[in-house]
């Protein structure tokens, strides 16, 4: 079983700035799947995300999310999964070609993924699992990755439940920062780190 600990302090997905507060991230490889355990720490408004059907737009409200590819190359198609304190995900096949935006390939759910999940929030942080099979992404066997992880945080109080975040109210944090300059980016797939499985 290969194992890695991250780095638990993330970057500005704008300036590259490491954050203060810590998401902890555990990587557990087996033959069959990549398992992820996050801890999303110092979240003093876990309680005011309200999504909680799986494939809604999870990404405007606080989430942890993985994008992951197999291979060493840039890549052009990758997976995006996301978990919400709520315990909610959105799966998706995205494609990104060049400096063209991000297209949603298709949409999974995730028993037709394949995807173990789980999430439990308390009054200021929230932690979960992802347990990803090899199978589902089409990497059964491979031991190089592309891949970065991300999560957005709250900064602020939202009295809407319908609340959506933006730059001016949510940090928006990666593991790889994708330096995006004056908006928050994630889908830089350039900038996506690296991962071999030993």
């Amino acid at each position: 079983m290969y194992k890695e600990i991250l780095n638990p302090y993330f970057k500005h997905s704008t300036t590259g700035e490491a954050v203060n507060y810590v998401t902890k991230v555990e990587l557990l490889a087996s033959e069959e799947a990549l398992t992820i355990n996050f801890q999303c720490e110092d979240n003093p408004y876990t309680s005011q995300n309200h999504m909680r059907e799986h494939n809604a737009p999870l990404y405007n409200q606080e989430v942890f999310e993985v994008f992951i590819s197999k291979g060493t190359e840039d890549p052009t198609r990758y997976w995006e999964i996301e978990i919400n304190p709520n315990a909610a995900v959105w799966i998706g096949e995205i494609e990104k070609l060049g400096d063209e935006p991000q297209q949603i390939l298709r949409n999974l759910l995730p028993e037709e993924f394949g995807l173990d999940w789980e999430a439990k929030a308390e009054l200021d942080r929230w932690e979960g699992k992802l347990v990803i099979p090899w199978d589902s992404i089409g990497a059964k066997g491979e031991v190089d990755f592309r891949l970065n992880f991300y999560r957005i945080r709250s900064k602020v109080s939202h009295e809407d439940p319908n609340w959506t975040c933006d730059a001016e109210t949510c940090d928006f944090i990666c593991w790889q920062s994708t330096l995006s300059g004056d908006q928050p980016a994630f889908h830089r797939p350039k900038k996506f780190g690296k991962l071999r499985i030993q």
